[in-house]
């Protein structure tokens, strides 16, 4: 079986990802064309390279498609919601972060401001 969390800075070529994924190189391309969310980066030459990212989405959508039975426009409903939710969860954590900073700031000003006066 194959480790992504031990491979999680590694970059794929299509033929290694097709054998992980478990499908034929030309469905990962047909694929790329139908879900935005996958986008492998190509070298100057135009060879395909796969991140750990890409694997874990496209083993999402082999699931959905063959498994569950989606056809390929609900599978990229599914995807596409799902990128959005990790998105907005981002987001949260930004302005969580960005509030607690903000107020540490706030702090610190306050205790110059004594310091001070």
């Amino acid at each position: 079986m194959f480790d992504l969390k031990s491979n999680q800075n590694s970059f794929y070529t299509i033929s290694k990802t097709a054998e992980i994924i478990g499908v034929k190189s030309h469905v990962l391309r047909f694929w790329e064309k139908k879900f935005s969310s996958i986008s492998p980066k190509k070298s100057l030459s135009g060879r395909r390279y796969y991140s750990s990212e890409d694997i874990e989405t496209l083993l999402m959508i082999k699931k959905l498609l063959y498994v569950e039975g989606y056809t390929i426009k609900g599978a990229t409903s599914i995807i596409d919601k799902k990128s959005h939710q990790e998105i907005k969860k981002i987001e949260n954590d930004v302005n969580i972060n960005l509030s607690k900073s903000i107020n540490l700031i706030q702090q610190g000003l306050n205790l110059i401001n004594k310091n001070i006066n």
